[in-house]
């Protein structure tokens, strides 16, 4: 049944931020929902300081991305722990009450978007087809598309292989404490 009167649109900002993996992504279930996954994501901010004529790190800010569906299986199968990253979507506030019943919240980011930061090394993107897919059948009477892959659809499983160029340093990260023992250029 069709909503009477006007319809709002739900205002969410989006949010954009790079960074390193801190830890390998893990898959979760939430509310029955079998493909979830989240990471820690280290973020540190530079500036180029013009009294001393050097680049200064701001304190590292570690954030916890969440995925679900499709993008859920894909980050869990293309990125590692020390990779970089650049992760879209909405902040979240996460709620819960600890053992002694006090409230406790974070926010997390809840990704709509995610893949390696080509800022600091190359990938290489191999499309997944589904066993069950078949390639679309061109119309009749139509040349075939020169460079069209009839196979093209969103997949569940894209292997991602990333290369960092030698004199790019990235960070060393020790575990998933959230903490990181290298600098992150």
């Amino acid at each position: 049944m069709r909503q009477k009167g006007p319809i709002m649109a739900q205002q969410q900002a989006l949010i954009t931020i790079t960074g390193y993996v801190g830890a390998n992504p893990t898959q979760f279930n939430k509310d029955g929902m079998p493909h979830a996954s989240s990471f820690r994501m280290a973020s540190t901010r530079r500036y180029f300081d013009n009294r001393t004529q050097q680049w200064k790190d701001l304190p590292t800010t570690w954030i916890t991305v969440k995925a679900y569906r499709n993008l859920s299986e894909n980050i869990c199968q293309s990125l590692k722990k020390g990779e970089p990253v650049i992760v879209m979507g909405a902040l979240a506030t996460e709620t819960w009450a600890d053992q002694n019943g006090k409230p406790q919240s974070r926010i997390v980011l809840e990704a709509s978007a995610a893949g390696h930061d080509l800022n600091r090394g190359v990938t290489t993107l191999r499309k997944f087809v589904k066993p069950n897919d078949q390639p679309q059948p061109e119309a009749k009477g139509t040349e075939p598309r020169v460079g069209a892959d009839p196979f093209v659809r969103q997949g569940s499983v894209a292997p991602v292989e990333i290369v960092v160029p030698e004199d790019d340093e990235a960070a060393e990260f020790s575990g998933d404490t959230g903490e990181f023992d290298g600098d992150i250029y």
